[in-house]
């Protein structure tokens, strides 16, 4: 079986109490890690990086980490916690991926490996686990965006926060402060399926170009656009349209694999004016929607923006533009303004997150 071995940190056995398996399994990428854990804290250790398509089973995978764990570092795990990129069923034992075929089952996982038990949390709900381990002041943990005037609006205590990430997919999370446990919990959300707003003719008809292109009935929602397949349809849309000349830029992304084009446009966003166009008209949506979710909250707490895109096209979100579009609000416009936002950087904040839950919410398990 293929996969990347990343190290993350330099460590000891005798350094944790205990350790625990952590798995992000998304459309696209499958990250399984072994975490240490001492007393609240946990700390991813390694990765081994799969491609999910390449993937027979979630099983296949979890018995490759455990054997290297064994092997390399004579660590043995009973605990583990899966974000897959889907929506859970009620008992948290069952979820399909949204963009990908592969199925994760708690009680087939656990009768074909040798874990002890297993807990089962949306993807986005690991983002949210994983947000107290973050550090607001180290920029490859979380980036905060200036509001127009370079304004830096302070968080309310306790407050509701949001979350929203553009991938393969676009989820999202709601956090709820519990003053019991003294954290935020997250709650799933499918909220990426919303109805997508258009403002202009523009927009509505390269929305009717999206519908047209994926078919169905049903209207265009945020993931259609906000996603790596959004970015392709934005930019095909920009291409059909003739809005530029085609040049050498426009040639290689058209006679690229679909799998390669939207991170060729977005290589190409500073340089070609089709690719910069797309990601224009991309952030313009991504704004909208972190702006929607943040007034359905009153995300006084702050927004959080996750996802590889982001993360990767970070001078796109921190132009003024996209804060500007952020704030645009008839009636709510001074709510807006006090709400911080942040761009996750740390790629590994799900890994916490379903860390955390295995070392620290065992009620949230299956046990074998």
């Amino acid at each position: 079986m293929k996969y990347e071995h990343i190290e993350l940190k330099k460590f000891k056995r005798s350094d944790y109490s205990e350790f625990v398996l952590a798995g992000d399994v998304g459309a696209t990428n499958a990250n399984l890690s072994i975490a240490g854990v001492k007393g609240k804290d946990v700390q991813p250790l390694f990765i081994l990086h799969f491609m999910s398509k390449e993937l027979m089973s979630i099983s296949s995978a979890i018995n490759e980490t455990l054997k290297f764990a064994d092997d390399k570092y004579k660590i043995h795990v009973s605990k583990a916690c899966l974000s897959p990129a889907g929506p859970l069923d009620n008992g948290r034992s069952f979820c399909k991926l949204t963009n990908n075929p592969l199925a994760v089952d708690v009680k087939v996982i656990l009768s074909e490996t040798l874990l002890g038990s297993l807990a089962l949390i949306n993807d986005f709900e690991a983002i949210g686990f994983g947000l107290p381990f973050l550090d607001e002041k180290d920029k490859s943990h979380l980036i905060e965006l200036s509001h127009p005037e370079k304004r830096v609006p302070k968080a309310v205590p306790k407050a509701v926060k949001g979350i929203v990430g553009a991938g393969t997919g676009l989820g999202k999370s709601i956090l709820f402060f519990d003053n019991v446990k003294g954290m935020y919990v997250p709650s799933p959300s499918e909220g990426g399926h919303e109805d997508l707003p258009v403002v202009d003719s523009f927009e509505y008809e390269l929305m009717q170009f999206v519908k047209d292109r994926r078919g169905g009935e049903a209207p265009c929602d945020y993931e259609d656009l906000l996603s790596g397949r959004g970015i392709i349809a934005i930019y095909d849309y920009i291409i059909e349209m003739e809005m530029f000349d085609y040049n050498s830029v426009t040639d290689m992304i058209c006679k690229a694999k679909d799998e390669e084009k939207a991170a060729l446009i977005s290589k190409n966003a500073k340089e070609d004016d089709a690719c910069m166009k797309t990601f224009e008209i991309f952030t313009r949506f991504y704004a909208r929607a972190l702006r929607n979710m943040a007034l359905n909250l009153m995300a006084r707490g702050g927004m959080y923006i996750a996802g590889g895109i982001a993360a990767k096209n970070l001078s796109f979100f921190q132009d003024e533009v996209f804060m500007k579009e952020f704030e645009i609000n008839y009636a709510q416009h001074k709510v807006l303004k006090e709400i911080p936002v942040f761009v996750i950087t740390n790629y590994n904040v799900s890994l916490y997150g379903a860390a955390n839950v295995a070392a620290n919410f065992p009620e949230l398990a299956i046990k074998k």
